[in-house]
């Protein structure tokens, strides 16, 4: 009798896997990725490899490999909702899933906790993605190649799902790559940019341009990379560029040595030419207050303000307070200090919706990898409410996202 009624246990419980797996089949045939929506820590995440051209044109004969990672919890009306992140100069998908303590460090994680699948992968010649000639790397085949990866995941064609929702997320090279990719081919929801303003610090930019030399010459990357256009960091100097050191574990900056990674010279330039605008900005901005509207806001507008008055959807832009390439290290001419003037002036190079709804925040002592503080959990939450709200939005006259009443560790305006 005991052998027979754990028999009918045994088949009893065969039953219900057996209609779990069914219901779990049926999910995965819909397009959709099956999650046990339990309080976890990790993400189950799926490697995919996106096949992308790097010109329009061209064959598609180029490779994005990067991961799909998938929520963790469940949050209400984020089904369908991904986020693109794009890593900066000398940066590749670690820098959003970093492995040192990733519970503080690991954008991606936070993102799943929140509820948020995340598409993290590796740039156009950077890591385990196609590594073509250094002349093919730029921004715009960067944004090129985002942009039919974006197309894929809408499409289902990246892991299965169709994502509706689609918000691109940047840090630094990334975040002028994310914006020039969204005023472009205008098919994201949002944009999240970080370590990056439409101006920067020139003596903190001059230092930091002064680390970079060949890859080639690298004990990283030597014997792998040949092509000269192809630079990295000198090493032992990510410290000083990249980090408020008062707030960095020291473990932190030896994984990111260990772990740098490339950008090509035509990168390095593009970045120039894309904050271009900001620098006559002294001169630009009274003489375009004393100009006809059409002048500036019309045929000069591109030269003026760059691409970014064409982005149609909602910007938010985080920066490090003692960022040493964008507002000038921890000294009394830190320019980042007083956050509304940093919003006033970041809000002329955008219009409609996108200047309407700019959400400009500083992460206090924090350099310019705000992924990397010990605080970096604070500006996480920010990016993953902001996120959320916005997704939220519908209709003509969205609402923006306000930051009154917050008391979360960020200064806003």
């Amino acid at each position: 009798m005991i052998r027979s009624r754990r028999s009918g246990g045994a088949f009893l419980a065969i039953g219900v896997a057996l209609a779990a797996f069914v219901q779990v089949c049926s999910v995965l045939s819909g397009g959709t990725h099956a999650v046990a929506w339990a309080e976890n820590d990790v993400p189950d995440c799926r490697h995919v490899e996106v096949p992308v051209a790097l010109s329009e044109g061209g064959g598609r004969d180029a490779r994005l490999a990067g991961q799909v990672c998938y929520p963790t919890t469940k949050r209400d009306g984020l089904d369908g909702a991904v986020q693109v992140l794009v890593s900066g100069t000398g940066y590749g998908r670690s820098y959003w899933d970093f492995p040192y303590q990733p519970d503080t460090y690991s954008y991606v994680r936070a993102a799943a906790r929140a509820g948020f699948t995340t598409f993290n992968f590796d740039r156009i010649g950077i890591g385990q993605s196609t590594h073509p000639l250094n002349t093919q790397v730029t921004i715009p085949s960067n944004a090129y190649t985002i942009h039919q990866a974006i197309a894929q995941l809408r499409a289902g064609t990246v892991d299965g799902a169709r994502y509706g929702k689609v918000v691109i997320v940047g840090h630094s090279l990334g975040s002028l790559i994310a914006l020039y990719e969204a005023a472009t081919y205008h098919d994201v929801d949002a944009v999240t940019a970080s370590g990056i303003l439409h101006s920067f610090d020139p003596l903190g930019v001059t230092k930091f341009v002064a680390t970079l030399y060949p890859a080639a010459l690298d004990p990283r990357f030597r014997g792998h990379i040949v092509d000269p256009g192809y630079l990295t960091t000198l090493p032992g100097t990510r410290g000083r560029s990249f980090y408020y050191l008062p707030n960095t574990d020291p473990r932190v900056v030896d994984t990111d040595e260990a772990l740098k990674e490339t950008a090509t010279a035509l990168e390095a330039g593009g970045v120039f030419q894309q904050e271009l605008p900001g620098a006559p900005r002294p001169v630009t901005k009274p003489a375009c207050a004393l100009s006809p509207p059409a002048l500036c806001g019309g045929v000069a507008s591109s030269v003026v303000y760059g691409s970014t008055r064409t982005i149609t959807v909602p910007v938010l832009d985080v920066v490090g307070q003692y960022d040493p390439l964008l507002c000038g290290g921890a000294n009394s001419m830190n320019r980042c200090g007083n956050v509304a003037a940093v919003r006033q002036d970041e809000s002329a190079y955008y219009t409609g919706l996108a200047r309407r709804c700019l959400t400009v925040a500083q992460l206090p002592d924090s350099g310019h990898d705000v992924n990397l503080g010990r605080n970096a959990q604070t500006w996480y939450a920010l990016a993953n409410d902001w996120t959320r709200f916005t997704l939220e939005q519908s209709g003509a006259e969205p609402r923006c996202w306000s930051a009154d009443g917050q008391d979360d560790g960020m200064r806003f305006p």
